[in-house]
């Protein structure tokens, strides 16, 4: 099932305006200029402590969690966050998620925040359709960093897997 055309719309026009959505019972809803995201990711500390954070700051609502790839299928479709915050080992597959969420829904922006250094899963990830990719050891102001990064149209890839790894994003833009 891919995203509702109208649902996409309406949420946009909020975003854009600063002017209200629906809601699910149809009534208007007055909105401001937020970064609605969601965080998947099969272990609760992490995905709570990562939830708490985007809390705290300032420009955030979180609209979604989940610890598998049929979750962030799930959330992307029904919840239809600007960006997902998606592990990439958890049941189903992180690759497989990105994949599925960057074909169904492609104005989401993904980032895959992952504890993997490897070269291979960066590549994976970006080909699959994600547009970050952060390290968990990064701090809270460097996912905040990336968001707004990938919000903007950018690719975010953590600083020190840049320095060590010569990844070509070129023609990955679209």
């Amino acid at each position: 099932m891919a995203c509702s055309l109208l649902s996409i719309l309406l949420r946009r026009l909020a975003a854009d305006k600063g002017g209200y959505q629906v809601d699910d019972a149809g009534k208007a809803v007055v909105m401001c200029n937020l970064i609605r995201i969601a965080v998947i990711d099969d272990h609760p500390m992490f995905r709570e402590g990562a939830i708490e954070m985007l809390k705290c700051a300032d420009g955030f609502e979180v609209v979604g969690e989940g610890a598998t790839a049929d979750d962030a299928l799930k959330v992307a479709q029904e919840r239809i966050p600007d960006v997902i915050l998606l592990d990439l080992y958890m049941p189903g597959g992180g690759i497989k998620a990105a994949a599925g969420i960057a074909r169904d829904c492609p104005h989401i922006r993904i980032i895959v925040l992952t504890a993997s250094e490897d070269e291979h899963d960066v590549a994976l990830a970006l080909q699959a359709g994600a547009r970050g990719y952060i390290l968990k050891g990064s701090s809270g102001s460097e996912v905040v960093e990336a968001v707004h990064a990938i919000v903007r149209g950018d690719f975010y890839v953590t600083p020190s897997l840049v320095a060590r790894l010569q990844i070509d994003v070129t023609g990955l833009r679209q």
